[in-house]
């Protein structure tokens, strides 16, 4: 029996070792698990503010996206509706036919008018005095002057 209680405090000894041993390794796992637990938190948490604010980014690019789709579409809108003021083909082709049968390229202008009077009443003024230098000239036909 004294051999068995020899073995047993050394036993006692040996597996308190052991177990102090095994219980640091444990703890140093797990503060390494620890820290890299927080490591990984602290990265998700980093990329989750990241992503928010991408998103927050996005949505209101997208709200600023659907207000200019609106005021283009307003914008559509009014020029059909303009469009639809408008002369249509056969509108056009009546028209066409007036100006064809106007013909606006010989038109005279005001100005162009007043000259052509001037120029008929200066040539009448002309021919006037000429008929009555003629007239007050004698008939005579033994006038030495002829």
């Amino acid at each position: 029996m004294a051999e068995k209680a020899t073995t047993q405090p050394e036993q006692n000894d040996l597996d308190s070792a052991k177990l102090y041993l095994w219980v640091k390794s444990l703890e140093g796992k797990v503060n390494n698990l620890t820290r890299e637990f927080d490591s990984v938190k602290n990265d998700f948490i980093k990329k989750n503010n990241e992503i928010r604010k991408e998103v927050k980014t996005l949505n209101d690019d997208l709200i600023e996206f659907k207000h200019q789709h609106e005021k283009t579409l307003e914008k559509m809108d009014l020029i059909i509706k303009e469009l639809g003021q408008t002369a249509g083909i056969e509108e056009l082709n009546t028209l066409k036919k007036y100006m064809d049968l106007w013909n606006p390229l010989n038109f005279v202008t005001q100005r162009d008018i007043e000259r052509i009077i001037e120029n008929k009443l200066a040539s009448k003024k002309n021919q006037s005095e000429k008929e009555k230098v003629e007239t007050s000239a004698p008939n005579d036909k033994h006038s030495p002057f002829r």
